[in-house]
């Protein structure tokens, strides 16, 4: 019989270390590919929330804390006043459209997390169709021919955002079920180095 080899302390506790870490990095992919969406979605409402929190906030006299957020949504819109939503005398922390943008992006991905993540992916021409308006609105509003309504804000953020969210989110969710290439090959030999896997020509 073959006597056992024993590896050093050092060379053991170093296996030990990485299976640890390749065990919780296994955790933390599978549980980011089965929950991304439900974050985007939690992110997105959260959001939305503060931004129509922020007048009410303001209303009761919560200024250090109203003032501060609504600066910091300032990286997510321009917040044109005459732009904007006012509630109790009150600026809201996202103007018209970005608001209906990000609500659109909120339920869309609401949708698709209670669907199960079934929602088919939207063609990229009815995805262009969709962007054309907001386009249209803003580039037209820019250059000083017309001047935007409200409504057209509404109606074209509220395109704009589900068209995003309807076209990007299946294809997220596409891309990330797609198993890695080392996973096709054979665990026998993976163990041994790979001497029997031949490549594609």
């Amino acid at each position: 019989m073959r006597p056992k080899c024993r590896l050093p302390k050092c060379l053991a506790k170093g296996s030990k270390l990485r299976i640890c870490l390749h065990k919780v990095c296994h955790l933390v992919s599978n549980f980011t590919k089965e929950y991304w969406a439900h974050g985007l979605m939690i992110g997105l409402g959260s959001a939305i929330s503060i931004a129509l929190a922020i007048p009410f906030l303001s209303y009761l006299g919560l200024d250090c804390i109203a003032k501060p957020l609504f600066f910091a949504f300032h990286y997510l819109c321009a917040q044109t006043p005459s732009h904007s939503c006012f509630f109790c005398g009150h600026q809201c922390g996202l103007c018209t459209r970005c608001l209906a943008i990000y609500t659109m992006m909120f339920l869309g991905s609401l949708i698709f997390v209670l669907t199960k993540k079934r929602v088919p992916a939207l063609p990229w021409w009815i995805w262009i169709l969709m962007l054309l308006p907001i386009a249209w609105d803003g580039l037209t509003q820019m250059v000083g021919w017309r001047e935007s309504t409200w409504m057209l804000r509404v109606v074209t953020g509220s395109l704009f955002g589900l068209g995003n969210v309807w076209f990007a989110l299946p294809r997220m969710h596409e891309s990330l079920q797609e198993p890695p290439p080392l996973s096709r090959i054979p665990h026998r030999a993976l163990a041994r180095g790979m001497p029997n896997v031949r490549r594609p020509s």
